[in-house]
């Protein structure tokens, strides 16, 4: 009789137990989404991911293949969970076709490019994570948090580069587009390769 309780008890801790696990999410334990074409494979993980006030995530990706594949970023909130965004409905999803590059950002900024923006991420993520899943490990990524609105300043061929600017005319011997603008801040993120966080 006593064996017959004790089993019972294991059996409700084990269920306790799973329904925790299956419950945690985040960047580590979310079901892998499908792109669309070969499975997607979980590459890297991404700390520090902003977008509030006057800054921006973005993930730049290079394809290292001779063929063309999709890769996608997905935004967790600082207490994990599933993902801000829904990345297979397509947002926050590039297409890299050989040898190309693509930006994936949480918002538009006025002095960088992004190909792709990605949606209800909100305005107030301060201490969030993200991770890049791909069709193909043939890919070489960089993340980094941007100063969104930045300042004019005189670029190019201009004498005076680096000067703050109002049009191409402040900007000495730069000519045209040689006002413009650029960000205030920018700050690399280290992007974890999921092989490392494995230990392999």
């Amino acid at each position: 009789m006593r064996f017959g309780k004790l089993t019972i008890v294991v059996i409700a801790s084990a269920l306790g137990f799973a329904g925790v696990s299956s419950s945690l999410a985040g960047v580590a334990d979310s079901p892998l989404p499908s792109l669309g074409g070969p499975p997607a494979q979980f590459l890297f993980t991404a700390t520090a991911v902003m977008k509030a006030g006057n800054l921006d995530t973005e993930f730049t990706c290079t394809s290292l293949s001779t063929s063309s594949f999709k890769f996608a970023v997905q935004v967790f909130a600082s207490t994990g969970g599933a993902p801000l965004n829904d990345v297979t409905t397509g947002n926050g999803v590039a297409t890299l076709a050989a040898g190309a590059t693509q930006t994936i950002s949480t918002g538009s900024t006025a002095g960088l490019h992004e190909d792709v923006v990605i949606s209800g991420v909100g305005t107030s993520l301060r201490n969030g994570s993200a991770r890049i899943v791909s069709e193909s490990k043939a890919i070489a990524c960089t993340a980094y948090v941007v100063d969104k609105f930045g300042t004019m300043r005189c670029g190019g061929a201009s004498t005076n580069a680096g000067a703050p600017c109002t049009g191409d005319g402040s900007c000495i011997g730069g000519g045209a587009g040689s006002c413009r603008t650029t960000p205030d801040s920018m700050l690399e993120l280290k992007l974890i390769s999921r092989t490392r966080q494995r230990g392999e």
